[in-house]
Order: C-alpha cells, then structure tokens, then sequence
C-alpha cells in the first residue's frame, strides 16, 4: 500500500513536450486547514497541491528560444487520490502523479530577435518522497 503523503513532501517535475525545465523538483507544503495528522505534521490534500502549483516558477527553454520564464497554472489531471471518509477530502498518495499547465509569463528569446511562441507548458508532477513513512492508504 502506498504512503499518505505530509507537509514537506518532494516532488520531481517534467516536461510533456519539448522545453527542458530549470527547476525540476520541490517541496510541496501542507496549506489547508487538515485536521488528518501524522507526526504532528498535515496529510497533503490535492488543494494542497494546487496551491504549491500556483506558486511555482521557473525558468525554461525551448530549444532554439532560450531564456524563458514560467508559472503554475492549473492541475489537469490526477490519478490515485483517496477520498478522507470524514471530510471527503482527496488525500495525495505517494503513487499519486499530477498533469498540469505551466503559463509562459515571459517568452524566451530566439534567433533573429524571435519570440518563443509557446504559451503554455504541459508538466507531469510525480511523489518522490512522501515525507513520512508510518501511514499508509489503500
């Protein structure tokens, strides 16, 4: 069974597509008002992670546009949630992974003074460490 991910949980992020990342693992902290615990420390809830999204920058490229910046958008997709039977909060697994929207704020820079065209980045966010290793879930 895999481990209930806590605040402080690592993730690995990667690209659905052709930009290479500068940032490309984090930490993701417990933002809710959880009352499931363990250790002392929140079970991270998918808004959990939706916050850390919104939060997240980080510099890109886009072969041959170079320089670029982007920000979390939006979550697209989840597998391996469990529901929390008191509050029917979606609980993030250890096996959970995240497709995402990354938003281009600003566009790297091409040949010839050209713009990096693209305006959005797909990203697979993945569990790489749970932050804990007493609880698990089904």
């Amino acid at each position: 069974m895999p481990l209930v991910c806590i605040d402080g949980t690592t993730v690995a992020i990667s690209v659905d597509g052709p930009q290479v990342l500068a940032k490309t693992s984090d930490t993701v902290p417990s933002s809710t008002q959880n009352t499931l615990k363990v250790g002392g420390k929140s079970a991270l809830l998918e808004a959990d992670v939706a916050d850390w999204l919104a939060g997240y920058t980080t510099d890109y490229d886009n072969p041959p546009y170079a320089g670029g910046k982007a920000q979390g958008d939006s979550i697209t997709g989840v597998s391996a949630l469990t529901a929390n039977s008191i509050s029917s909060a979606e609980i993030v697994k250890s096996d959970t992974v995240f497709n995402a929207t990354l938003s281009v704020t600003t566009p790297g820079d091409g040949p010839n003074g050209s713009k990096d065209p693209v305006s959005t980045i797909n990203i697979i966010v993945e569990i790489t460490d749970p932050a804990q290793t007493q609880l698990k879930a089904t």
